[in-house]
Parts: C-alpha cells; sequence; structure tokens
C-alpha cells in the first residue's frame, strides 16, 4: 500500500496523475554479475504527478534515499559536455563575486568545484554520497552530508555565510525540498547570489523526455514552480538563461529583493498550460508511441541481420531500457566511459556493460545512443575512435543516423 501522497513544495494532499511507468529498478543499482546469484536490488513505484495546489510535478512517493546516494556511481567528470560546462559557469560566476566564498549543494566528484577554484572562488562541497570522500581527498573539501538547514547552521558556524551557492541539477533530486530552500535561506549571505541549474519540465514535455523520469529525480521544475519554491525564502529570479546540458536546462540566478526576469516566461507556461493537468493530458500516449516505435526500430534492424548495440549506460537510459522491456536479446552489450559501472550488468535488464574497446571488438553495425543529450559528443568520440557504423537515437523520435559510408 502507499504513502500518502504530500507535496514537496506545499504540503497539499491532492495530486493529478500524469505518467505512471510502473515498478522500476533503482537506475543507478547496478547489478555485480559475482556476487552470489547476482540478485537484483528492489523495485520502487514511479508516477508523475501533479499537485493540484501549488502545480509541482513530482514523483507520487519516494525511493528510501539511502539506497540512491549512500554510494553513487555517476560521476560528472566522464562527460566532456560537462567539464566544459564547469569551465564557463565558474567564469561567470567569478564575474558577478570574485575572490567570493562559494558551496556548491551536491557536488559529486568535485568537477565543478575543481573549476571554481581554478577561477579564484573559496570553495566548500556539499555531497551525501562516497564521492565527497573522495573529492576531499584530491584537495576539494567536501562536506559528506545532505543539505538542509542542519548542514546549512554547521557550515555558517565553520566558514560564515556564503556569497554564492551553487545548486546544479539537486533541487529536482532531493525528497525534502523544504529542508533544502531552509538551508539555502541560512546559508546565503544577505547580498549572495543562488546559481540554480535544472533540467526544464517544458522540455520534458515537448521533447518527450521521459526517461528523465527516474527515482533520483523527484520534482521537474517549471520557471512558474521554481519562482514559487525561492521566493518562499525571499528570493527573487532576476536572471535567466538556457543551457544544453540534461536535454535542456534553465540556469538562474536569484537574490534577494532583486527584479523579477521571469514575466515573460510564465506568461508563456500559462499560454501552454504547462502548470495545468490538462496541458498533460495525452502525454502518457505520446510515451507508449515512442516506446512501440523504438521497439520496432530495434526489431527491425536485428531482422535485416543488424548487430545492435548500446553505448552510455546513463541513469535516463535505464528508465527506457526497463519501460520499453529492451534486454540482451535486443542489444547484446552496452558500452560506457566510467569504469565505475563497466563489469556490472544493467539493473532490471541485466545487459553487461563493458568498455568502449570491448564492446566495438564485437563489431556492431548500430549503436544506440542512449543518453541522447550527449549525442553530439558520443558520436563524435566513436567516429574520432573509427566506428563508421550507424547510430539509433531514441528520443524524442527514435530515428537512425546513417553509417559514414552513407
Amino acid at each position: 500500500m502507499s504513502a500518502p501522497f504530500e507535496c514537496r513544495l506545499c504540503g497539499a494532499t491532492e495530486p493529478e496523475t500524469v505518467l505512471d511507468l510502473g515498478d522500476l529498478p533503482l537506475a543507478n543499482a547496478f547489478v555485480d554479475p559475482t556476487a552470489d546469484d547476482a540478485p537484483d536490488g528492489p523495485r520502487f513505484p514511479v508516477a508523475l504527478v501533479m499537485c493540484a495546489a501549488c502545480r509541482l510535478l513530482q514523483l507520487r512517493e519516494p525511493a528510501p534515499r539511502s539506497h540512491l546516494f549512500d554510494e553513487y556511481l555517476w560521476t560528472t567528470g566522464t562527460s566532456s559536455t560537462a567539464v566544459a560546462h564547469a569551465t564557463a559557469l565558474a567564469a561567470h560566476i567569478a564575474g558577478l563575486r570574485p575572490d567570493s566564498f562559494l558551496v556548491e549543494v551536491a557536488s559529486n566528484d568535485g568537477t565543478f568545484l575543481r573549476a571554481f577554484a581554478a577561477a579564484g572562488l573559496q570553495v566548500l562541497g556539499v555531497e551525501p554520497s562516497n564521492l565527497a570522500d573522495e573529492a576531499t581527498a584530491a584537495g576539494l573539501p567536501s562536506l559528506r552530508s545532505y543539505f538542509d538547514g542542519a548542514a546549512a547552521a554547521r557550515i555558517v558556524e565553520e566558514h560564515g555565510q556564503a556569497s554564492v551557492i551553487v545548486a546544479r541539477n539537486v533541487i529536482g533530486h532531493t525528497d525534502d525540498l523544504r529542508g533544502l530552500l531552509e538551508g539555502v535561506d541560512r546559508l546565503l549571505a544577505p547580498d549572495g547570489v543562488l546559481v540554480v541549474e535544472s533540467p526544464y519540465a517544458l522540455l520534458l514535455s515537448a521533447q518527450l523526455q521521459y526517461d528523465t523520469i527516474f527515482h533520483e529525480h523527484v520534482s521537474y521544475f517549471t520557471l512558474t514552480t521554481l519562482t514559487a519554491a525561492l521566493r518562499s525564502i525571499g528570493l527573487e529570479i532576476v536572471d535567466v538563461d538556457m543551457v544544453g546540458l540534461n536535454g535542456g536546462s534553465f540556469l538562474c540566478t536569484a537574490t534577494r529583493g532583486g527584479r523579477p526576469a521571469t514575466g515573460g516566461i510564465l506568461a508563456l507556461e500559462a499560454q501552454l498550460l504547462l502548470n495545468e493537468p490538462n496541458g498533460w493530458w495525452d502525454y502518457a500516449a505520446r510515451v507508449e508511441q515512442q516506446r512501440d516505435g523504438l521497439l520496432a526500430a530495434i526489431d527491425e534492424i536485428r531482422a535485416d541481420g543488424g548487430h545492435l548495440v548500446g553505448y552510455g549506460a546513463a541513469a535516463k537510459t535505464m528508465t527506457m531500457l526497463n519501460y520499453c522491456g529492451i534486454g540482451p536479446d535486443r542489444i547484446g552489450r552496452f558500452a560506457d566511459a566510467n569504469p565505475r559501472k563497466q563489469g556490472l550488468l544493467c539493473p532490471g535488464v541485466r545487459i553487461p556493460v563493458s568498455s568502449w574497446a570491448e564492446v566495438a571488438a564485437s563489431n556492431p553495425s548500430h549503436v544506440l545512443v542512449g543518453p541522447w543529450n550527449l549525442q553530439a559528443e558520443i558520436v563524435a568520440s566513436l567516429r574520432a575512435g573509427g566506428f563508421d557504423g550507424a547510430f539509433v537515437v531514441p528520443l524524442p523520435v527514435p530515428r537512425v543516423l546513417p553509417s559514414a559510408q552513407e
């Protein structure tokens, strides 16, 4: 029996269902095939709902966060696109607040902390997983903790308030949204700047990015719902930009008492019914159509004698594979650049993960690009490495990019 729903932002108890993906394994719970019986981990429900009161899109119920973040496999530094973004963002922030004390919430392996420090900022990361210890050992000071009011109070006591708080891809990850907001309110200096980066729910709808819906992503923000969340602690969004990461994310700067910069965007969202249940009425049907189209494309490749492998065993890829029912009978092996995933099995579907060199040795004719948002990076890398076959890009509409000979 599921727990009663309570909105993470406003506390209301009435949700409207947008999409139910069923019970899925945890997207980063890769399976060690050498373990006794190599059992799969637990499955938890993945149902996207909209709060009937404040309109925040969110999962109906969370998975235990200890299952999600105590030991973490994804590292930011794996992606060259993310590393380049870190350098650009660090230069931007250093221009806004030079020589400032900066705290990054959910600092992962310290890729962005390293860039911030190189730009002359004093840095501290906050990260609940094993990666915090590794970052600290690498000379990037990181507090191993979830970020909330208590963590913020500890930082203030030991370091003082922060002139800059960076929260990249974390405001949607926390099940304790109000606790995170309390922490920001306590930690940010009166004239401080909050930088928030998060995937944009407009693109979740427009580009059918249902693969980004998994247990670690608890909330899915529009600018309307982010504005409401930040206003609850007295912050106003004073600048909005878009970045290409994670399929399209907004990058917002917020301050206390600033002039709002979101008026036109909020009006557009209202026109598109983005924050209304009836604006999502056909979403589930469109997701089903994508699944059927992808399976048909894969089966056609196999029927024609093609040899299909996958590249990029990202968390979003695990949502897609499990929802679509794509196992080793359709894709024999996945490659991933992250050595932490190599030698393991994809959760739920149990497709083996290897290095690209091992996968390429099987002479594939087609590569399914799992993290389709990194399509350009992946295609360029594999082409440079000598792969001249075709690519299958699953979203938003399954399509095949021809081989180098065509």
